[in-house]
């Protein structure tokens, strides 16, 4: 089974890619970048709301399979500063009870002038 999510939100979708798969035991989203549910990129915004944006936009994209934050295995940060890395790490850590599994990889560049972007792994059954 392969499933594309779907969601009414604006999530930062932008390109030709799907928000996310559902395989039936795990769902893999799309990176998301910290932008509104009405398109704004929060690109100027301090890494912590764009760190929380992110979230929220994963949060989003899993609703619309009826899970939550609590499903998510693992996720992959992509950070253009790495000094900013205890903002984003303290901001992340008040989006989940039990912490998933992180990898963080700095780069030098993100769509639209972002500072982070977050994918996640999650599993459709607790």
């Amino acid at each position: 089974m392969k499933e594309v999510l779907t969601t009414d939100a604006e999530t930062g979708q932008v390109g030709n890619f799907n928000l996310g798969i559902n395989t039936g035991e795990l769902i893999f989203t799309a990176g998301q970048v910290p932008q509104t549910d009405d398109g704004e990129l929060l690109n100027d915004a301090p890494i912590k709301q764009q760190t929380n944006q992110c979230l929220r936009n994963l949060e989003t994209v899993l609703t619309s399979e009826g899970l939550s934050m609590e499903h998510i295995v693992k996720t992959t940060v992509y950070v253009v500063d790495i000094q900013n890395w205890e903002m984003v790490n303290e901001a992340y850590g008040n989006h989940f009870d039990e912490l998933p599994a992180r990898t963080t990889v700095g780069v030098t560049g993100l769509f639209g002038g972002a500072d982070v972007e977050i994918e996640a792994i999650a599993t459709t059954e607790l």
